[in-house]
């Protein structure tokens, strides 16, 4: 987990699995990010401030990334788990 993810032509990184657990774990912890059911899902400030927050432990255990590649991800993986869903209910 301590080499960073590498950066590719497109500004887009690579993830590691490793990488992606972690952010997966920080994700987690931070309901307004992902609860629809929660008040604070539908505050920009706090949802905003959950993302620095996943960024800042991310960046503290030695992966560098930035806020952006954060939420680009965690929209990847969304998508990608929605697709799933879909193939699953075909």
């Amino acid at each position: 987990m301590s080499v960073p993810p590498s950066a590719t032509d497109q500004g887009n990184i690579h993830w590691s699995r490793e990488e992606t657990m972690v952010l997966i774990e920080l994700y987690r912890q931070h309901p307004c990010l992902w609860n629809v059911k929660v008040d604070m899902y539908r505050d920009r400030d706090k949802r905003a401030t959950a993302l620095r927050q996943i960024t800042e432990d991310m960046n503290r255990s030695g992966i560098t990334v930035t806020t952006s590649d954060v939420k680009r991800k965690i929209e990847s993986l969304r998508n990608q788990h929605r697709r799933e869903l879909r193939k699953m209910q075909k």
